[in-house]
């Protein structure tokens, strides 16, 4: 799957483009965590998007884990 095919992906899912490679990068991790990459398709993904500039925060606010 292309970065372009995941891209059409989210906005399936999420009903909208993501705002940044940051928020894609974030929808592969959840997709990886809920078996729907495999871990080759997750380890190519994160290459792509973190050099395009993505990164994780340092921690995520326990509300923002509720959305998991």
């Amino acid at each position: 799957m292309s970065v372009q095919n995941l891209i059409n992906a989210f906005n399936e899912v999420k009903g909208r483009k993501p705002a940044t490679a940051d928020e894609l990068l974030d929808f592969v991790q959840v997709n990886y965590l809920r078996g729907s990459l495999s871990l080759y398709e997750y380890q190519n993904y994160f290459k792509e998007l973190h050099a395009q500039g993505a990164k994780k925060p340092e921690y995520f606010p326990h509300e923002e884990l509720k959305a998991f």
